[in-house]
């Protein structure tokens, strides 16, 4: 007898993955499916979870490569997960196919695979109850969409900012500059509801005097000023050091004490019965942005020990078509002018990638252009005015001429 879903699992032969088909299935014309074959299928899908697991699909068909015979199957679906085990709700399979992997399981050919197991994109299972399935079944945590939020993040690196903040992991987001660095900590904080306290560091010329406090006369005595930073560590939060890369070679020491085991800020500069060292709140977790790339002249070379007290993750530029999506979500401009602005700047990157050009363009410039094409420019004026001043030379010679010339091929 034939039926409508079909039923396959992953499993390890020879250490490779692969997905076979259980036992006791029959295929549309009525014969037996072999267990012994692959089953060709949605790679991303079936690599998004965990070996074990037992996925579902409408049809299976018999084919042939090289004489070595293989299934290949439709959509598949994972089975029998709880709801906040499965990534996003799209991998969720209809009721018709989870009645039919209930009926299938009540004959006893197979045993009960694993329902609570989850998987992270990056491919790490985890067990019920810990924090990642908490963070993926917490409504307010899901993964920002374009539509939602304007704003496109990978679901692992998502996750893994929110686990860190959650854990109060001292955290570096390193990555080129405007791709989005410091507006994904901030929009991390208000979804899950946390003060963040941003300090502009790549504007910091006077850190001991910007970080611990000043003196200033008061009826003739020494009175000292303890500087906002001092205050904001004292409470739950977040402390965003934005562009640390951009911080003067002081700062290092006034942060060494706050980020190791010490959590003390000491402000030996204060005088008379002044506090002299501070407590950091046991709620407060630092986040630092940083630039990389030889086109950010004005970055400091940073102490390895300094980066060694922060759990690294590493951002890059958005996908060209998510970044177009982004263009049009965030200014309302067509989909032909966003997809020209990220095309030029993509162009541009690979030619900064290939020491072709000294610097990139950055998501941040393609919003600036897309909000003048908003504002009735066109796009090809609105890219002129936006990404031309960045480069040195003229329309005619150096750089500029370079870019100018990709502008044309759109």
């Amino acid at each position: 007898m034939s039926q409508n879903y079909y039923f396959f699992k992953t499993v390890k032969i020879e250490g490779r993955p692969r997905l076979r088909p259980l036992p006791g299935q029959n295929d549309a014309m009525g014969n037996p499916i072999s267990e012994d074959l692959n089953v060709q299928a949605d790679s991303i899908m079936r690599g998004s979870y965990p070996i074990g697991t037992v996925f579902g699909s409408e049809s299976i068909e018999l084919r042939t490569h090289s004489s070595t015979p293989f299934y290949s199957a439709g959509a598949i679906y994972p089975m029998g997960l709880n709801l906040g085990a499965y990534i996003v709700g799209s991998h969720i399979p209809p009721k018709e196919m989870t009645d039919a992997w209930n009926d299938y399981k009540s004959k006893g050919i197979v045993s009960e695979p694993s329902q609570q197991t989850l998987f992270t994109q990056a491919g790490t299972a985890t067990q019920p109850g810990t924090l990642l399935s908490q963070i993926k079944a917490d409504r307010k945590l899901c993964v920002p969409t374009i539509d939602k939020d304007g704003f496109f993040i990978d679901n692992k690196d998502w996750y893994l900012l929110v686990r860190n903040i959650r854990s109060k992991v001292n955290t570096m987001l390193v990555g080129p500059s405007g791709a989005g660095k410091t507006e994904l900590v901030m929009l991390a904080c208000r979804k899950m509801g946390i003060e963040c306290n941003v300090y502009d560091m790549g504007s910091m010329h006077d850190p001991l005097t910007q970080m611990l406090g000043a003196h200033r006369l008061e009826s003739g005595k020494s009175v000292f000023d303890y500087a906002k930073f001092t205050q904001d560590i004292q409470k739950p939060g977040v402390i965003l050091l934005d562009e640390l890369s951009r911080a003067p070679l002081g700062t290092t020491n006034i942060l060494f004490p706050c980020l190791d085991s010490r959590r003390q800020l000491p402000v030996e500069m204060a005088g008379g019965n002044d506090v002299r060292s501070i407590s950091v709140h046991p709620d407060c977790i630092f986040i630092a942005t940083a630039n990389v790339g030889s086109e950010y002249t004005g970055t400091m070379s940073m102490d390895r020990a300094l980066i060694g007290r922060f759990f690294s993750i590493e951002l890059e530029y958005m996908p060209c078509t998510e970044e177009a999506k982004v263009l049009t979500k965030r200014y309302g401009i067509n989909a032909n002018d966003a997809a020209n602005i990220v095309a030029v700047a993509e162009t541009v990157r690979s030619l900064y990638g290939k020491q072709e050009l000294s610097c990139s363009i950055s998501t941040r410039e393609t919003l600036a252009a897309a909000s003048l094409v908003a504002d009735g420019w066109t796009a090809l004026d609105a890219m002129e005015l936006s990404f031309l001043p960045l480069f040195e030379g003229t329309r005619t010679d150096g750089e500029r001429s370079i870019v100018a010339k990709i502008f044309l091929t759109r």
